[in-house]
């Protein structure tokens, strides 16, 4: 017994010592702490950084790093935030963005282990600690103040930083004429679209995603910010919603949401609606109200014939009634006048599959294809719809054109080309003159925004007709407009074409059928991006067009997109926006897009700001 007790007093004793022990060590180590020069502090280097880079794993890609950060700090870091890596020891500086997270990691373990689940599971309180894991997307690294190609990666354990809003605006590019949003997640960052650079704009522009997801927002702001920094726009609207956008929405969380990030409440200035002659405008009541007749001379025979679906015989009988017509133009002294140097050059460099002959005008086509008609039929024909064939002269002088030519002798054949083109001539869309023409330079005017109504042209051939139209004109004026600058050495107004609905117009099926058609669009697109003409096209089925109008456009904004093989069609056409952003297009919100122009380092997470302008067919 008395050893039993001697081994529990030595055993008591024995802790006792080990505590005298450890306190002794612990001052110890204190005393030799100071004498070496006190708490070792961490290189400046790190003075304000948030987080530090990770180490690599085999799972690690090119030009992304992994941040960790304490748990005080993750609140302060935002999607898309800019940031700062200064790699240490080598000094080199990283810009890159927030493409994941920053996720909460526990500390020690991992999120899905066993222990952490049952922990969850069954109501712990007593978690571990945890951390903040980000993904960094490298921008390039910074020299002189400029961003260059990241050639190398940052080294584990450097500090990171945030990058303030004033800053990352200058880094990222965001620089233009007007905002079409802000960054989301920075409130104070805008994003602007420069009206006046003609590598953005010019390049043409694509506005998709699906129905309800803020596009006709986004369009009322773009067209009314393009046309506030002294640009021109002509927007073919399909449904005749935009025919409204002078007035003031009654949307009232529009109103309110507008209210709240300080944006004035106004319609848009100067819009103009110009609807096609005879048919029925979706807002009569707009101050500025045009009816516009379509001119026959600006529609070549190539895109008469694939827009009226002539076959090949059709297309035979057709031409040579045109060629017929063309010479009689020149017999009549109507054009090209002899003598006059303009009008014989003009003949001279007509491009028939750019545009209709000169001075060639529907009734007076229709009237060679009934003499030629009544040829074929050994018939006499006595209607005369133009005014330049009612005298006997012209008409014998027709007679001898068409003996000369020897048509074929097919009565069905002309009496169908006859019927389309008479269908063509009874709706009284071609040729009214006067005041109908359109004024193309007016239109032009910088400031102005022409909308087009179509939404009373339930016939393919009628739209198409009409839109064929506006192209050229649009396209003739632009380019004398470009040369007369030029001269002066000065910049033409810029413009813009939007083309609603894209998808209906240019749709692989129509380019199959119109090439000719398709190829004016492809004309535009190219001689616009020297010639200050932009092309921006609307659809909400962009599976339905086709590679060749993708190849195109260069800026895109891309609001919610559901379908999958759509968004893995575009991930092969547009390559810079990142992963985390095309996994974001299924769940944006209204009014939210991925933008990604010309001109930006990276595309941009953007919240689209409201319009307060009304839209026709708001509820």
């Amino acid at each position: 017994m008395p050893e039993a007790s001697n081994a529990k007093e030595a055993t008591h004793g024995g802790a006792v010592d080990r505590s005298s022990t450890s306190r002794a060590a612990v001052k110890s180590l204190i005393e030799t702490s100071e004498k070496a020069g006190g708490r070792k502090k961490l290189p400046e280097v790190y003075e304000g950084s948030f987080g530090r880079t990770l180490y690599d794993t085999p799972s690690s890609s090119d030009g992304t790093v992994t941040v960790v950060m304490p748990p005080e700090n993750i609140s302060n870091v935002t999607s898309q935030a800019l940031l700062r890596v200064e790699s240490h020891p080598d000094g080199r500086r990283y810009v890159g963005t927030v493409s994941s997270g920053p996720f909460y990691d526990p500390d020690g373990i991992s999120a899905e282990s066993t222990a952490m689940v049952i922990s969850a599971v069954n109501g712990a309180i007593g978690m571990p600690g945890h951390h903040g894991r980000l993904q960094l997307q490298l921008l390039g690294e910074e020299k002189g103040g400029r961003i260059g190609p990241a050639n190398r990666r940052p080294v584990p354990n450097s500090p990171v930083f945030l990058v303030d809003d004033a800053e990352m605006s200058s880094i990222l590019g965001l620089e233009g004429d007007f905002a079409i949003g802000r960054v989301m997640g920075h409130e104070s960052v805008e994003v602007p679209v420069p009206v006046h650079k003609k590598s953005v704009l010019y390049r043409h522009t694509g506005v998709l995603g699906t129905t309800g997801g803020g596009k006709s927002t986004t369009i009322t702001n773009y067209a009314a910010g393009i046309a506030g920094r002294g640009a021109a726009v002509i927007l073919l609207d399909t449904e005749g919603e935009y025919t409204t956008m002078h007035e003031v929405t009654g949307d009232e969380d529009m109103l309110a949401l507008a209210k709240a990030q300080g944006l004035p409440v106004k319609g848009v200035p100067d819009t103009h609606v110009l609807t096609l002659v005879g048919r029925e405008p979706s807002n009569p009541d707009h101050p500025r109200h045009k009816e516009f007749t379509l001119d026959f001379t600006t529609l070549s025979p190539w895109t008469l014939i694939e827009i009226l679906g002539m076959n090949d015989a059709q297309q035979s009988r057709f031409l040579a009634a045109y060629d017929i017509a063309r010479k009689l133009l020149g017999d009549l002294q109507i054009f090209p006048k002899k003598g006059e140097r303009a009008d014989e050059q003009a003949a001279l460099d007509w491009d028939e599959l750019d545009s209709g002959y000169p001075k060639l005008t529907l009734d007076f086509l229709i009237d060679v294809l009934s003499a030629c008609s009544a040829y074929a039929g050994s018939s006499e024909n006595s209607l005369w719809i133009s005014a330049s064939l009612k005298q006997a002269k012209a008409q014998s002088q027709l007679s001898a054109l068409i003996e000369r030519a020897s048509p074929e002798k097919n009565i069905a054949s002309w009496r169908k080309v006859s019927g389309m083109l008479w269908r063509l001539h009874r709706l009284k869309i071609f040729d009214r003159g006067g005041t109908l023409k359109l004024n193309v330079p007016e239109m032009l005017k910088p400031g102005r925004v022409n909308i087009i109504d179509l939404s009373d042209l339930d016939s393919p051939i009628l739209r198409n007709l009409a839109i064929a139209q506006v192209l050229r004109q649009l396209q003739m004026e632009q380019e004398r407009s470009y040369e007369a600058a030029s001269t002066k050495g000065e910049t033409p107004t810029p413009v813009n074409l939007i083309i609603e609905e894209a998808h209906e117009f240019l749709s692989t099926a129509r380019i199959r059928q119109m090439p000719t058609l398709y190829e004016q669009v492809a004309r535009i697109a190219k001689r616009g991006r020297k010639r200050w003409l932009g092309l921006t096209f609307v659809t909400q089925l962009p599976q339905n067009l086709p590679d060749e109008v993708m190849a195109l456009i260069n800026n895109w904004i891309l609001h919610k997109i559901q379908d999958e093989s759509v968004v893995g069609r575009l991930r092969r056409t547009i390559p810079a926006i990142d992963q985390s952003m095309w996994r974001s297009l299924a769940s944006l919100q209204p009014g939210q897009a991925v933008v990604s122009l010309a001109h930006m380092r990276r595309p941009i997470m953007t919240q689209i700001h409201p319009s307060t302008a009304k839209l026709r067919l708001e509820t």
